[in-house]
């Protein structure tokens, strides 16, 4: 079911006491992306689902900086980032909920990056079957694909 417009979008640094709000939507990400593309029900990254990941990445990793997104109220999704201001930073994993695509949250979550994470050359990588990420990196957020390998597509955007 998408929602409606959505007025408000909150970014915060994300907390441990975050994560259970937050398993569900990345759940819904992974397994509507998994659905559109390959008709699986169910595929994400190791932990998508119990909030390991998450944890693992987003709170225990020291190097990374995590942010949730809160639609009107409602967690509905989350990044974490690498950071070097003075080379290469990594998007390391961006989801917002299904029910809230479509809205900018992502776009506005990019900006929000870009504006507080300054750097020389954003990279990340994504499945080479999710078209949808692709178009998201590339027409919203001006990435360029880099490589491409077996399991997965790189991108990089430089300034």
């Amino acid at each position: 079911m998408r929602v409606g417009k959505v007025s408000q979008l909150d970014i915060s640094p994300l907390l441990a006491e975050d994560i259970s709000s937050l398993i569900q939507p990345m759940t819904f990400a992974f397994d509507d992306d998994a659905f559109v593309h390959l008709g699986q029900q169910k595929m994400g990254p190791p932990g998508y689902d119990d909030g390991s990941f998450l944890t693992e990445y987003a709170i225990n990793n020291g190097d990374s900086k995590a942010f949730k997104l809160v639609a009107d109220g409602q967690p509905v999704g989350a990044f974490i980032v690498w950071w070097n201001p003075n080379g290469t930073s990594v998007l390391g994993n961006i989801f917002v909920d299904p029910a809230y695509q479509g809205k900018g949250i992502g776009t506005q979550a990019w900006a929000y990056i870009e504006q507080h994470f300054p750097t020389l050359t954003w990279r990340l990588d994504t499945p080479n079957w999710s078209t949808r990420n692709h178009r998201f990196y590339e027409q919203k957020c001006g990435f360029i694909k880099v490589d491409e390998q077996r399991e997965g597509v790189i991108y990089e955007k430089s300034y």
